[in-house]
């Protein structure tokens, strides 16, 4: 096959492509040329949110698709594993299945409690290819199966005594939405060897501001950066590689419409306070409930506090709603 070269859309006819949607741009250019998709899907697949289980679910038909695809030897097969980097899955309520009962079983599917190792097998390595993982803790779950699969499938293919590869690229795991009332249930990935090595291979953690139990915005400089909760009760020991921990808050002015934050959005820079991992791990007793400001905190700058504390301000802002936002800062990598 010819190697897949880069374009950007933007040179293309007028009468092609929309400049103001060149996702639904570039998708319909797919359905009509296979060139222009192989070109497309690297780029589709680069960063891929799945915000809620009826996406989740179109994406695991999609693999199903490019399965049947590969067993016909179908020139429409893609290899998707090589080319998500980024993965967001916000909400996740059971494990993949086909439901039992459906007049179209190659397209209808559905989330319940019953285990499917095909979809796993599936998503598995689709899931853990991504060096940037975003999960929420109900989708703790989904990352728990995926890991137990890959361990199983590396421990029966891998037959010599040299140890084997993580079977995993994850290097940067964000924590998203608020943690469940009956705890962060980090004891899912401890007590297994896969959850340990997997936790122990992480380099960066992140969460989102709504993982705090209190104010997850800043109204001025000085205003001190409020810490989540579970920062305190997380397994440092386990994050063997951790370097460091991104906590991001948007800059929200105090009279800001209400209104406008929650059904319009406001546009905001956004500041990422970086904490190093040596900070939570040798102090894990005592870990403060909040930061102080930063005063000199100005748009595009990177002001260090020490070797522990540092920030960086968004040069640009972003729109952000009161439940919505976050996931941009995700895949923008402030």
């Amino acid at each position: 096959m010819e190697p897949i070269t880069r374009f950007p859309f933007a040179e293309l006819p007028v009468d092609l492509y929309d400049a103001k949607s060149p996702y639904s741009s570039a998708l319909a250019l797919c359905r009509v040329s296979k060139v222009v998709r192989r070109v497309v899907l690297p780029e589709l697949l680069h960063t891929i949110l799945l915000p809620d289980s009826r996406h989740l679910v179109k994406f695991v038909h999609a693999l199903r698709m490019q399965k049947a695809y590969k067993e016909k030897g179908s020139d429409l097969h893609f290899e998707y594993t090589r080319r998500v980097r980024k993965m967001w899955i916000v909400s996740h309520g059971g494990n993949l299945t086909k439901p039992a009962h459906s007049p179209h079983p190659s397209r209808a599917y559905a989330l319940s409690s019953s285990e499917s190792p095909l979809d796993i097998s599936l998503m598995a390595p689709i899931l853990l290819s991504a060096p940037s993982l975003a999960l929420s803790w109900t989708s703790l779950d989904l990352l728990v199966e995926c890991l137990e699969h890959a361990w199983k499938s590396c421990a029966a293919t891998h037959v010599d005594n040299d140890p084997s590869p993580l079977p995993w690229s994850t290097q940067t795991l964000t924590l998203s939405c608020t943690p469940p009332t009956a705890g962060t249930r980090w004891e899912c990935l401890t007590d297994t060897p896969q959850g340990s090595a997997f936790l122990g291979s992480i380099s960066h953690l992140s969460t989102n501001p709504y993982a705090c139990d209190c104010k997850s915005h800043k109204t001025n400089l000085c205003e001190e950066y409020c810490l989540p909760q579970w920062l305190k009760i997380a397994p440092w020991a386990s994050f063997k590689s951790l370097q460091t921990v991104f906590l991001p808050y948007p800059r929200i002015k105090l009279a800001v419409d209400q209104f406008a934050l929650i059904f319009t959005g406001i546009d905001s820079h956004v500041e990422l306070l970086t904490l190093s991992a040596s900070l939570l791990r040798d102090h894990s007793d005592c870990i403060p409930k909040e930061v102080k400001g930063f005063a000199d905190a100005c748009p595009g700058k990177e002001p260090v506090r020490s070797d522990d504390i540092r920030l960086k301000v968004s040069d640009s802002c972003i729109r952000w709603y009161t439940r919505d936002g976050w996931e941009k800062v995700w895949a923008c990598m402030l």
